[in-house]
């Protein structure tokens, strides 16, 4: 069985929702909260964490405003938050820290026992703060069993059980997933290369709008108009960042899926650990990238997805073997030359189709580069929307030309006033010195000196 995400955009409509929208996700945030205060007090105190069953009967009844369903999601969560940091710091990553941010507003989590759709409708009881009801749209359509619910400010989130569907095999690719190349696969003979930088211009965007935004907040009172209004701004930004960079991956996948239709794809497992050893900015670039998102895609839309190790993969010689370190461009010194994310996938497909990377294998001859997104290159002078929607029939903006002298020369501002060369151009006025109104050469040079205090020459 496989599971399937629908999301449904949703903002309470009335002002009885929006008190127990508000309410539910606060009381969800107070439980977080509270775990986050005795988490840290029994670290202090070295005592042994209790169990999660522990958990949930210290938690029954204290919460009323949210479902008893709710709270135990909640409670799972955090617990699995502190076992993956314990184990994280078990392996010699003494700079993870445990959960320890007190939220105000949190995401409340219904499994199916809680909600239920009923009349095209979406079920979320919410304890004593009442129910909310979510209208499924008609052009969304739950496939199978609902599993989980997950209620966010703006959308919901339907998990649903899906049964496997049989896809025969018909090629087998390597993936190579990168920065600046998002996804490479080849199947040994060609290769697609499909270009990130979209995806990570739309990254650094978020990054420095967000820095921008959280800045101008940390010199506010917090929960002041001004705050507020920085917070929804932010909140805007984030969301219209996180739809553009689902497109991304969306469309990426799709190239790769047209270009080897029912492939079995060998992915090479995102090594972000090297982001350590790498400089801040690269290493923002790689902690942020979506490659578990581009992994669950590629398995839906091909003949299925696995991960394996990609452990100098972009560094060896299909041909001879050697192992080298190469920029964009791998340069063998046995004559194999081709991008580097060409190299990577080839030895991934090596990797998970053979078990090794065994030399005197060829490099795919034909390589297709891709953009995700279709870029407009529009030509100055013509509107953002299409390229040639402002030109004239011979192809030149209207504005340029309109601009242009009879010689087809760029007029100065010297010949647009009239004013032969050798003459003076006052800014703003259309005269010469000579001409322009109050003006005196004598008297100025008398008043210049003046100032100076420089005597007058015989």
């Amino acid at each position: 069985m496989s599971y399937r995400t629908i999301e449904i955009n949703w903002l309470p409509q009335s002002n009885t929702e929006w008190r127990t929208f508000t309410q539910a996700r606060k009381e969800a945030a107070r439980l977080w909260s509270d775990l986050v205060v005795r988490h840290h007090r029994i670290r202090r105190l070295n005592w042994k964490w209790p169990s999660k069953g522990r958990w949930q009967k210290w938690a029954r009844r204290k919460y009323p405003n949210l479902s008893a369903q709710s709270a135990q999601q909640v409670i799972g969560e955090f617990c699995e938050a502190v076992n993956a940091t314990r184990q994280l710091r078990k392996n010699g990553h003494t700079e993870t820290r445990y959960p320890w941010r007190k939220p105000r507003y949190r995401d409340v989590v219904y499994t199916n026992q809680d909600a239920r759709i009923r009349d095209g409708r979406v079920i979320l009881p919410t304890g004593r703060s009442g129910t909310l009801r979510v209208r499924i749209p008609d052009t969304v359509t739950v496939p199978a069993r609902l599993m989980e619910v997950r209620l966010c400010y703006g959308r919901v989130l339907l998990v649903c059980e899906i049964p496997d569907e049989s896809r025969p095999q018909a090629t087998v690719v390597g993936v190579d997933l990168g920065v600046n190349t998002l996804i490479a696969a080849s199947d040994g003979k060609r290769a697609i290369l499909v270009s990130g930088r979209e995806a990570k211009a739309t990254v650094q965007w978020r990054n420095k709008r967000l820095a921008s935004i959280q800045a101008r907040q940390s010199q506010l009172i917090e929960g002041s108009r001004r705050w507020k209004r920085l917070q929804r701004r932010k909140r805007k930004m984030l969301d219209k960042a996180r739809r553009r960079m689902r497109d991304i991956c969306h469309k990426a996948t799709r190239k790769v899926a047209d270009a080897f239709p029912n492939a079995t794809c060998y992915v090479g497992k995102p090594f972000n650990d090297a982001g350590i050893r790498i400089g801040r900015k690269q290493a923002q670039q790689v902690s942020q990238a979506w490659n578990a998102r581009l992994i669950s895609q590629l398995d839906s839309k091909t003949a299925g997805a696995l991960v394996v190790s990609e452990a100098y993969s972009s560094q060896t010689c299909p041909g001879c073997g050697e192992r080298s370190k190469h920029r964009r461009v791998f340069k063998c010194k046995c004559g194999a030359t081709a991008p580097r994310d060409v190299i990577g996938a080839t030895n991934i497909l090596a990797l998970g189709h053979d078990g090794d990377m065994a030399p005197g294998r060829s490099v795919p001859n034909a390589v297709q580069f891709v953009h995700p997104l279709k870029v407009s290159r529009h030509k100055p002078g013509s509107s953002p929307g299409h390229g040639a929607s402002s030109l004239s029939p011979t192809g030149e903006s209207p504005t340029r030309r309109s601009r242009l002298s009879p010689t087809g020369e760029s007029p100065t501002r010297r010949s647009r006033l009239g004013v032969p060369r050798g003459v003076g151009v006052l800014r703003g006025v259309g005269h010469s010195p000579q001409e322009a109104p109050g003006f005196s050469p004598v008297g100025d040079a008398q008043a210049r000196r003046s100032r100076l205090g420089t005597p007058r020459r015989a």
